[in-house]
């Protein structure tokens, strides 16, 4: 009898773990500038600047999607260096259609966040400690049927969780986009709920510098 692994027929890692773990790397990387940044702006007070023209819904939301507009560039140029080397039997086009959702709602899930980053040197420990666990929730090394109902509750919060698989199927197990449906408008859903969320801190976070310096 000889087995041989289903869309792994090499058993190395450049076609089973490494689509996921950069997957990964890219969630974390980008949280981890965004944690820093916005750490940074509270911590020397630099935030109050965007409360210039007023802390209208409208304003708050300009300054949240120019943040995303910059950090999403860079990181689709990071993506494009990072992902595409890779051994795969997908489609390009469908992984950037899949990257677009994920990239976004990394940035909003990373600026609503930024409520429990008061400096810049907290998210480098908070988030890095996560690195292996995020690579479970995602399902690719564990299937995510036979977790509890909290964890398969967290793949669905963690944006990194369902854009993990979905790449994973897209990349190494040639799905289509519309296979993995339910993980892409996961992604979207996550997008617009973050930014919402996103929104709100970064008012709260205006209002509570605003309140600091003025008390000075």
């Amino acid at each position: 009898v000889v087995g041989t692994a289903l869309y792994n027929f090499t058993e190395g890692y450049g076609t089973y773990l490494i689509p996921a773990v950069l997957i990964v790397i890219m969630f974390q990387t980008l949280l981890m500038v965004i944690g820093m940044i916005s750490g940074e702006e509270r911590d020397s007070g630099t935030i109050v600047r965007f409360a210039s023209e007023g802390l209208s819904f409208g304003r708050i939301a300009r300054v949240i999607i120019s943040k995303t507009f910059v950090y999403c560039v860079l990181y689709t140029i990071f993506a494009l260096f990072l992902l595409f080397g890779l051994p795969d039997i997908g489609n390009y086009l469908n992984t950037l259609i899949l990257l677009i959702p994920f990239l976004l709602a990394t940035s909003f899930f990373g600026l609503a966040a930024s409520y429990f980053f008061t400096d810049s040197e907290a998210p480098l420990l908070m988030i890095a400690f996560f690195s292996v666990g995020l690579i479970f929730l995602s399902g690719v090394s564990y299937p995510l049927e036979l977790m509890p109902w909290y964890w398969q509750m967290a793949h669905y919060i963690i944006p990194a969780a369902p854009a993990t698989l979905a790449y994973v199927q897209l990349n190494s197990m040639g799905a289509s986009i519309e296979q993995v449906g339910v993980e892409y408008v996961t992604l979207w859903v996550q997008c617009v709920v973050y930014f919402l969320l996103a929104c709100w801190v970064y008012r709260r976070n205006i209002l509570k510098a605003s309140r600091a310096l003025s008390s000075l």
